[in-house]
């Protein structure tokens, strides 16, 4: 079990939840030293002026059972170890006066407060060790002085007592840890039901993408992929562009099935490898086929490998960016320098727009994927308008 202040933790089954609950494990601590210092105060004069013990002696006494009883919030070996050493020099040092014997009322004040918080805090296997030791130290005290007088009663009336104590502390120990293992099981249970509906509900967007993306995107890839043998005479340039408009299709449906896997939570699903740097060349080469005038400048043309996550956002960088020109700035020309050294820097630049921008001209959700893929690896970003009203989009990202 944790010992940690504050510490939420598992617990064995002699434990208790005091030892879990961060306002429980305060209160402990209030109460202990409360009761150490008062009772130092207490039995301090006590054991001087009542069972003539030296003043020094009586401190120490004093000082080690109330030390006792605060170790007993974190260490209750320690807290038992010192706690009978204290108990039995009192039996020894203290004179069997009229006064209650072998153990003054502070003392037994001090032990039954020890016993209590170790029931408590660390279950009631601690508190009978306690209770067990001071028990002990009561009967052998018994036996040196004889039996048949006050003393014995005293003895008696101490370990009876004391057994009440830990019955009572052991008890409440048990109700509350009770009480707290069924708050966690209800919450665990609100938590389940949480995940279940967001696994519902995960499965019900990726079910409605499935229905219509992916099937619009199934009906252009075949559509685009027959249209060259249903169509005589059919220019060599518009068949390449078609066989163009096929491919594309055909890997933003293979992306949308790896997206639906991943929103299902497939973890057996068979997932496409992820674009990297690499394909960022193909990916110019069929942005290019649209008619847009793109310029590729990437240096040193070999460029060192990176981070599969560095070379999938700097892939999806110039993605965004190219198809962010595309929409809002068409015909215009596109320029997509890529510099390795220190960092990978890569600036996507267009010029003005040749003609207006369709309908659909985007929400600007691309360009915030941008910045959150960007900034996840620790990187830059700036997005804007040029003065030559244009739009550049410039990101660093870190190669190690």
């Amino acid at each position: 079990m944790e010992r940690g202040w504050c510490t939420m933790s598992t617990v064995t089954t002699s434990g208790s939840s005091l030892a879990k609950a961060p306002t429980a494990r305060g209160w402990a601590w209030l109460t202990a030293i409360y009761v150490g210092v008062a009772m130092v105060a207490i039995a301090w004069p006590i054991l001087t002026n009542v069972h003539h013990v030296w003043v020094v002696y009586s401190m120490l006494l004093a000082l080690t059972a109330s030390l006792a009883l605060v170790l007993a919030i974190r260490y209750p070996l320690a807290a038992t170890a010192l706690g009978g050493a204290s108990w039995a020099m009192t039996a020894v040092l203290a004179s069997a006066t009229a006064a209650p014997w072998p153990w003054p009322v502070p003392t037994m004040i001090t032990h039954l407060f020890t016993v209590i918080l170790l029931a408590l805090v660390h279950g009631w296997r601690w508190g009978a060790a306690a209770w067990g030791t001071g028990a002990a130290i009561s009967l052998i005290a018994v036996m040196v002085v004889g039996p048949g007088n006050n003393h014995t009663a005293n003895a008696i009336a101490c370990a009876a007592v004391g057994a009440g104590v830990l019955a009572a502390a052991s008890g409440l120990g048990l109700l509350v840890r009770s009480r707290h293992d069924l708050a966690e099981e209800r919450s665990a249970r609100v938590e389940e039901s949480e995940r279940r509906g967001e696994l519902q509900e995960r499965n019900r967007i990726a079910q409605e993408l499935h229905d219509v993306v992916a099937h619009s995107m199934s009906v252009i890839s075949v559509q685009a992929t027959t249209a060259p043998f249903r169509i005589t005479g059919m220019p060599p340039e518009t068949k390449d562009e078609f066989d163009s408009i096929a491919h594309s299709s055909r890997t933003a449906l293979t992306e949308m099935r790896s997206l639906l896997a991943i929103l299902r939570g497939d973890d057996e699903a068979d997932l496409a490898p992820q674009p990297g740097l690499d394909d960022v060349v193909e990916l110019v080469e069929s942005s290019r086929s649209s008619g847009t005038p793109i310029e590729l400048s990437i240096a040193p043309t070999d460029v060192p490998d990176v981070p599969p996550a560095t070379g999938l956002t700097a892939y999806r960088v110039v993605q965004e960016a190219v198809s962010n020109a595309l929409r809002h700035a068409p015909g215009a020309h596109v320029s997509v320098r890529i510099r390795a050294a220190a960092t990978l820097d890569i600036e996507v630049v267009n010029g003005p727009a040749e003609r207006e921008p369709g309908a659909s001209a985007g929400a600007g959700l691309g360009l915030k994927g941008i910045r959150d893929r960007v900034r996840a690896l620790g990187g830059d970003v700036v997005i804007g308008p040029t003065p030559d009203d244009g739009f550049a989009v410039r990101a660093s990202l870190p190669i190690e």
